[in-house]
C-alpha cells in the first residue's frame, strides 16, 4: 500500500462524524437538535472462530476477524450536523454482502482482506417531529443488524443490507398518543463511486458504473420508504407496551449489464418485555423478499428470521435462526434452500467490556458448516 492512496483518506479521518441509531438506522442525531459540540460511539469487537466442520477438510479452519466502527459528529447548536461511520470490517468465511466469501485452502485466517471505510458521511438537519440529511447513508429499510440477538445475529442481516448509497433523505415523526410514536423514512440514492467506496488496509477498489450491480446508476432512480414505530402504551389501547415495528420497501434501478431491477420488501416487528428490574427478555422477526436478486430475473429470495434474547442483570443469552427460500426456475444451484441458526451467551462488563462465546450453523448452496468461537468487545460513548 502506497503513502499517495492514503492521503485522500486523512481529511477524512480528521471530520466530525456520527452514529446512526443501533437499533433501527436512524438517521436522527439526537446530539445534534440542541447543542453544540463533537460527540460519537466506538465500538470494537473480535471474533475467534473454530470452523469444527465443514463440506470439505480446507473448510475446517481457524479465524480472527473484527466488526468494528467509529461513529462522530459535530452539532452546530442550531439542527444541523456533520456525521460518520467509520468501518474496520473483517467477515468470516463463507460470509460477504453478497454470499459466498474467501476461498479456503485450508490455511487459518487471522484479520486476512480487513479494510478500512467510510460506510457513512452526511449533512443533517433535525428537529423534534421532522429531519433531512444528504451524502453517504444506508437506506433505512428494515431493522439495523445490530438488533439481531447473538453474538453472530449481525452477520445474516449484513448479506442483504442496502449500503454504501450516495443520495438525499429525510424523515417525519407523527406522536399518535397511546398508540405510540411513528416515524416515516424517505430517500433516493444512488451506488457510491465516488473515492469513499475504496478503503485502505486492504483495497477494495474504488466502485464505478460499469461494474454494474443494482442502484449503481449515478442517478437518482432508487427509493426506499419506510414506517416504523414504538412507544405505545397498553392502558387505553389494546397495543402490547413493548412492540415496535418497521415495513419498508427499496426499488434498486438496474445497472449496467443488470437484466432489470431488484425490489425488496421488508417487515419486521419486536415485543420486549421487563420482569423484573434485574430481568428483560424479548423476541422479534423480520421477513425480507427480495423480487428479482441483484438485478437478475429468474431469482428471487426470501430471509425469513426469528430471534429471541434474555438478559439478567449483565448477562446476556440471545439466539436467531433464518430459513433462506431461493427461487430460480433457470439455475438449479440458486434455487436451493438455506438457513442459519446462531446462539450465544455474553457479559457486558461495566466499564463497556463484553465477553462472549458462541456456536453458528449454517447451509448455503448445498454446504454446511459449524463453528464455535468468541467474542471480545467494547464500547465507549462521548
Amino acid at each position: 500500500m502506497r503513502l499517495n492512496s492514503l492521503l485522500p483518506y486523512v481529511p477524512l479521518l480528521l471530520l466530525p462524524a456520527t452514529a446512526l441509531a443501533a437499533d433501527d438506522h436512524d438517521h436522527n442525531h439526537n446530539h445534534a437538535q440542541g447543542t453544540a459540540g463533537f460527540y460519537g460511539h466506538l465500538d470494537i469487537k473480535v471474533y475467534y472462530d473454530h470452523v469444527y466442520k465443514a463440506e470439505e477438510a480446507d473448510e475446517e479452519i481457524d479465524e480472527a476477524y473484527t466488526h468494528s466502527h467509529l461513529e462522530m459528529g459535530y452539532g452546530f447548536g442550531n439542527g444541523f450536523s456533520v456525521n460518520t461511520n467509520i468501518e474496520l470490517e473483517g467477515e468470516p468465511a463463507g460470509h460477504d454482502h453478497g454470499g459466498g466469501g474467501a476461498t479456503l485452502d485450508g490455511s487459518n485466517r487471522y484479520f486476512e482482506d480487513t479494510p478500512l471505510f467510510v460506510r457513512a458521511l452526511t449533512v443533517n438537519y433535525d428537529d423534534e417531529n421532522f429531519g433531512a440529511y444528504a451524502g453517504k447513508f444506508d437506506p433505512v429499510i428494515s431493522f439495523d443488524q445490530h438488533v439481531m440477538p447473538g453474538i453472530y445475529g449481525y452477520q445474516i442481516v449484513d448479506e442483504y443490507t442496502v449500503r454504501e448509497n450516495i443520495g438525499v433523505g429525510g424523515y417525519g415523526r407523527i406522536n399518535a398518543g397511546d398508540f405510540g410514536t411513528h416515524r416515516i423514512d424517505v430517500s433516493t440514492f444512488f451506488a457510491d463511486t465516488t473515492f469513499l467506496s475504496n478503503s485502505i488496509l486492504y483495497e477494495r477498489g474504488v466502485t464505478h458504473k460499469s461494474d454494474g450491480g443494482v442502484s449503481n446508476t449515478d442517478n437518482f432512480s432508487s427509493v426506499a420508504v419506510s414506517i416504523g414505530g414504538s412507544d405505545f402504551y397498553s392502558l387505553n389501547s389494546d397495543i402490547p407496551e413493548g412492540l415496535s415495528y418497521r415495513i419498508g420497501y427499496a426499488h434498486q434501478a438496474a445497472g449496467e449489464e443488470d437484466e432489470t431491477s431488484e425490489d425488496r420488501y421488508t417487515f419486521s416487528g419486536q415485543y420486549e418485555h421487563v420482569f423484573t428490574a434485574d430481568l428483560k427478555g424479548r423476541v422479534l422477526g423480520e421477513i425480507v423478499y427480495i423480487n428479482h436478486l441483484n438485478g437478475e430475473v429468474p431469482h428471487d429470495r426470501t430471509y425469513n428470521t426469528v430471534g429471541a434474547e434474555l438478559d439478567y442483570q449483565q448477562w446476556s443469552l440471545g439466539s436467531t435462526y433464518t430459513y433462506v427460500q431461493n427461487e430460480n426456475p433457470e439455475d438449479a444451484d440458486e434455487a436451493q434452500d438455506g438457513e442459519v441458526f446462531q446462539a450465544s451467551l455474553s457479559y457486558n462488563f461495566a466499564n463497556g467490556i463484553t465477553l462472549g462465546a458462541g456456536y453458528k450453523y449454517q447451509e448455503e448452496e448445498g454446504e454446511k458448516n459449524h463453528r464455535i468461537g468468541a467474542l471480545i468487545g467494547y464500547s465507549l460513548a462521548f
